[in-house]
């Protein structure tokens, strides 16, 4: 069963949740190399063009999903206990439309003494492909959103995607396209997606009565 999106309620206020999901899992990182400064998500949109969706089964809830989450025991929540109106949907999701994320870092050259020259900059993200197994559960007072981890030999969520690199302020660009730089920032922004939003990883909404 194919049914239509209506992806304009993705607005600013989610596009910042999601940018901030992003910021936090970058600022969290002990591995960026030593020749970059802090990378930050200054901007994403999610555009125009809706992902096609077939739900594919109605199961019940995974049990995970009962149980307390940190806010939750930080807030002396107790667990989610089941309902008969609970459901859960399995939904294959394509897509392949015109999102766009544009990342903030600097360039440290370490020549001489420690970040002796520091250059800006900006990597634009676009071409967003990807195709996944989402999960929606339904649970009283909110819903719960994954994707499931993807089969052999896909390695990740995230298909493809194009980088326009540019290094320098804007009007004396220094260099472009650097393959190091570029390599790195796939790699992590391919692994924020994948341990952020695939299971057991998830999102939990709360839905108004």
């Amino acid at each position: 069963m194919s049914f239509i999106i209506n992806w304009e309620k993705l607005d600013k206020k989610v596009a910042l949740s999601v940018q901030a999901q992003i910021n936090q899992f970058f600022a969290s990182l002990d591995d960026r190399p030593s020749f970059l400064g802090d990378i930050s998500v200054e901007s994403l949109d999610f555009g125009s063009v809706a992902p096609n969706l077939e739900i594919v089964d109605l199961t019940e809830p995974f049990p995970e999903f009962y149980m307390a989450t940190e806010e939750d025991e930080c807030e002396l929540q107790p667990p989610l206990s089941a309902s008969e109106d609970d459901m859960q949907l399995l939904a294959k999701v394509e897509y392949c439309g015109d999102m766009s994320i544009i990342l903030k870092t600097q360039l440290q050259l370490n020549y001489l003494a420690q970040q002796f020259v520091s250059l800006p900059v900006s990597l634009h993200i676009t071409k967003v492909e990807f195709s996944a197994l989402a999960v929606v559960a339904y649970l009283r007072d909110r819903v719960n959103f994954c994707f499931l981890e993807p089969l052999p030999p896909r390695a990740s969520l995230l298909d493809s995607f194009v980088i326009r690199t540019e290094i320098g302020d804007a009007d004396h660009h220094v260099l472009k396209n650097v393959e190091k730089l570029e390599r790195f920032i796939t790699e992590q922004l391919r692994r924020s997606i994948d341990e952020d939003f695939v299971f057991p990883s998830y999102h939990s909404f709360e839905v108004a009565d």
